[in-house]
């Protein structure tokens, strides 16, 4: 019976640290930009004329930051120049923000705005869940972005 548990808990602890080592492994791949402006957006819901407020580009729901961290989606939208025709739902990672939250998280192109027209690929604006989550410093910064084309 104590063999029986010693190897129950070698088993248990053996598939912890497989877990956590995956989970540890934030960087990213793809091609890479750097110097990239984050800004933060957020859906708006008061906006009972427009559902585009808290829609993406093909009409589905925004994705936030914060759903994500809380394992509630399994991407968050990300909003870059329409010109640049990236193909809806490119998946696209940034490593200063896997390293901040500490796991990765998965980003994909599924969003545009007009005030993003003519910038290329030198800013992508995060979404977030609310106002007051749009002024955290972590997604408001220069980073690196990669994006899997």
């Amino acid at each position: 019976m104590k063999g029986i548990l010693i190897f129950c808990l070698f088993v248990s602890i053996h598939s912890s640290f497989s877990l956590f080592d995956n989970e540890l492994n934030l960087k990213c791949t793809g091609r890479k930009f750097e110097n990239v402006s984050l800004t933060a957006y957020y859906p708006d819901y008061n906006d009972e004329d427009n559902e585009k407020g808290y829609q993406d580009s093909k009409g589905h729901k925004l994705r936030t930051l914060q759903d994500h961290i809380d394992d509630r989606t399994n991407y968050v939208t990300l909003a870059m120049d329409q010109s640049l025709k990236i193909p809806y739902g490119t998946k696209a990672c940034i490593p200063e923000l896997n390293q901040h939250f500490g796991h990765r998280v998965v980003f994909e192109v599924r969003d545009t705005s007009s005030d993003l027209n003519g910038s290329g690929y030198r800013r992508a604006d995060i979404c977030v869940r609310t106002e007051i989550d749009s002024y955290d410093i972590s997604v408001n910064r220069m980073a690196t972005l990669y994006l899997s084309m």
